[in-house]
């Protein structure tokens, strides 16, 4: 899905639910990526509430940012898949272990809402 503008927040028109309903696998490429031509908002400080849960949520399931950040993805109901498209060796054993990684729903949402994203 493109974005409109610079957000973390959900701006799918519907996409998601509609893949969800249709058993259709959805392919999150560049997920970390704040816009096409910014950096990835995992450690930048423009992002702090988002930051700082994955930072202690990490911390809980023992892992990264990054590797929480794809579990995340990987949990979402829309039946997500993560296309990262990085090349380095150490995003990409981070990126592995979300396979691992059990999210609760307590903390899925905790990081949804702490993206800017807002409950119905």
């Amino acid at each position: 899905m493109n974005r409109k503008k610079e957000s973390l927040s959900q701006q799918n028109e519907g996409m998601l639910d509609f893949s969800r309903l249709e058993n259709m696998t959805i392919q999150a490429w560049s997920p970390y990526q704040v816009s096409l031509i910014k950096e990835v908002f995992i450690n930048n400080e423009r992002f702090p509430e988002i930051n700082q849960k994955l930072v202690e949520l990490a911390e809980t399931y023992h892992t990264t940012p990054t590797g929480l950040a794809s579990a995340w993805i990987l949990r979402h109901p829309a039946n997500m898949q993560v296309i990262a498209g990085t090349m380095s060796p150490r995003r990409i054993e981070e990126i592995a272990q979300a396979s691992d990684i059990q999210l609760s729903r307590k903390d899925w949402y905790q990081l949804y809402l702490a993206a800017g994203n807002h409950l119905p």
